[in-house]
């Protein structure tokens, strides 16, 4: 009876640090490609960049980083 409540408990909590994880990685990064979602839609009511407009959240957030970087060093961005 023992063994079952320890494997209970390590569920519990394999589970729950798996959620406190998932929320510490994925707001943050959240909140950082928010101001890139925005231009990319503004981008795309334009007509420019259309093959951003269905991406995966981390090409998402790398592109992200690219939009930035660019815009701090006033290139164009390019993306992949």
């Amino acid at each position: 009876m023992a063994f079952i409540w320890t494997v209970l408990h390590v569920l519990l909590f394999g589970l729950c640090a798996g959620a406190v994880i998932s929320v510490v990685v994925f707001v943050p990064l959240g909140i950082y490609v928010i101001p890139y979602a925005l231009w990319v839609g503004s981008q795309n009511t334009r007509g420019k960049h259309p093959e951003l407009k269905n991406e995966k959240f981390f090409r998402t957030v790398r592109n992200a980083t690219r939009l930035y970087k660019a815009k701090l060093s006033g290139r164009e961005p390019i993306f992949k």
